[in-house]
């Protein structure tokens, strides 16, 4: 099976997206936080949001990193189609 190389290019930038997702995301997150809800999470009380996180990262971003994997995945399996392999 011989791959399309602008699959593969799109593929390779849905991979990529996906790897760095979590930690884009986290990092938009947090630049747009005010300096009190920053405050609160770095208070040693505890009076910071409690959140589920997974390695250290939330639901939201391990989502959006399956998300753009999974289409990676769908982009190099996906077959071409006889008719447009002889346009």
């Amino acid at each position: 099976m011989r791959l399309d190389e602008k699959r593969v290019t799109v593929a390779s930038v849905l991979a990529a997206a996906g790897t760095v997702w979590p930690a884009a995301l986290c990092t938009i997150t947090d630049a747009m936080r005010s300096p009190y809800q920053r405050a609160l999470d770095a208070a040693w009380c505890g009076a910071g949001q409690a959140r589920f996180e997974v390695l250290g990262h939330c639901p939201a971003c391990w989502a959006g990193a399956v998300a753009l994997l999974l289409a990676a995945a769908v982009m190099l399996s996906h077959r071409q189609s006889p008719q447009r392999a002889f346009a």
